[in-house]
């Protein structure tokens, strides 16, 4: 080889070199665009999106149909008996005089029953003197100020009350405002449970409309409950507690289910004795100190009873077992058997986590009832909110509706 030849060889060496080095990387890069789908699929790891278009979509038309449920709701009230009470109550917090107060209440435009005027006070069976009592509560300010402290044992509710009307609402317009609102609430929390459209047949059971219907703290209660339950045992997030303990200062008698969550917290080896003492001493402490605002307690449950105001210095154990009675035969003629059925269906078809929702929600209702005997279907909300989760969830994942759906798709 000459000089020439040599250098000219020399010249073209790193040229050759580079383009063969392009070739060795671009067939590596087919290999691996060609053999990565594989590789992943025989790991068993798959690529999803955070979050779906899909799921954006039916979250939002979901909500919005839910808000035009929640709208009926406001539409539609029930302007019961009770809601006097919590407007008193709101009344009374802005003026501080009983006169002005009932006046605040009754220059609304309340219904003839909220007056007293749909029945005929010198009747002598139970609408005849209910209708007397309330035409009594709408001419005397002072004898209906004397139930004011019934509803003061719902703290949270009425400090919610007092806001809706700092904002604009009538002392009236309050209460159905708050109740519609914990209704979207729960309607959010059935989405959140199910991811399901069949949360909507939910939705619009009469156990649940009820909840956005009436003048009382039941939805509110309801709502904390849902979402401490599913941080709890669901997301296995502490902090859920916090919304439980809430859920005391909107109805007392939730210090049951709290005590509960605890104790499964306590026997799953997720709390520690001393912080599970903390936390039941927290709990009974916030319902002692509740029921230190209102009447005694022999009042109050005298009252609950069926009572008149100011009879209840004491509780005689025949009153209690007629309470009782009466509340088994309306039960039996309510659609709680029906749930209850469900109840027994779905319990051993879902997880271990909504096991222990549904298992705990049954005891608190058995307790409730055993403690609280008279029946109305708003008492017990969670557990008919929960038996209709648990069968959501089972046709959701029910294997030949699957294959039905996706046929269909």
């Amino acid at each position: 080889m000459t000089p020439e030849q040599f250098l000219v060889e020399m010249s073209q060496a790193p040229s050759r070199k580079s383009q063969e080095q392009k070739g060795l990387g671009r067939a590596l890069l087919r290999t691996v665009a060609l053999d990565l789908p594989h590789m992943l699929k025989k790991t068993g790891f798959t690529i999803r999106r955070t979050v779906g278009w899909r799921v954006i979509v039916s979250t939002v038309l979901y909500l919005a149909v839910a808000a035009s449920v929640s709208y009926h709701c406001y539409r539609n009230n029930m302007f019961d008996i009770d809601l006097l009470g919590y407007a008193g109550s709101v009344a009374l917090a802005e003026t501080r005089d009983i006169v002005r107060a009932h006046h605040l209440v009754y220059r609304e435009p309340l219904t003839p029953h909220l007056r007293g005027l749909d029945a005929d006070g010198k009747q002598a069976d139970a609408n005849g003197k209910q209708a007397a009592d309330l035409r009594r509560r709408a001419a005397d300010p002072y004898y209906s100020a004397i139930f004011l402290p019934y509803f003061a044992i719902k703290p949270l509710y009425l400090l919610t009350l007092e806001t809706a009307h700092g904002v604009g609402f009538s002392v009236i317009d309050s209460s159905r405002a708050v109740s519609v609102l914990f209704y979207f609430g729960i309607a959010a929390m059935l989405w959140t449970y199910t991811r399901s459209w069949l949360s909507l047949l939910v939705l619009v059971l009469p156990e649940t409309m009820l909840l956005g219907q009436a003048n009382e703290p039941d939805g509110m209660s309801c709502f904390f409950l849902l979402l401490g339950l599913w941080l709890v045992f669901l997301k296995r997030r502490d902090i859920g507690l916090l919304a439980l303990v809430l859920a005391i200062w909107v109805r007392p008698e939730n210090v049951l289910l709290c005590l509960l969550v605890i104790l499964l917290l306590l026997i799953d080896g997720r709390l520690d004795l001393p912080k599970a003492a903390v936390l039941a001493l927290l709990c009974v402490g916030s319902d002692l100190l509740i029921n230190h605002f209102g009447y005694p307690w022999r009042e109050l449950y005298h009252h609950l009873l069926g009572g008149e105001p100011g009879t209840g210095n004491s509780i005689a154990a025949a009153e209690y077992v007629r309470s009782v009675v009466k509340g088994i035969r309306d039960m039996l003629h309510s659609p709680a058997p029906v749930f209850a059925l469900l109840w027994l269906v779905c319990f051993p078809l879902v997880g271990k986590e909504f096991r222990q929702i549904m298992g705990i929600t049954l005891l608190f209702s058995a307790g409730r009832f055993l403690v609280f005997p008279p029946y109305e279907p708003r008492y017990y909300p969670l557990f008919f909110l929960t038996t209709a989760i648990a069968a959501v969830l089972v046709i959701s994942s029910n294997p030949y509706l699957q294959g039905r759906v996706a046929k269909a798709r």
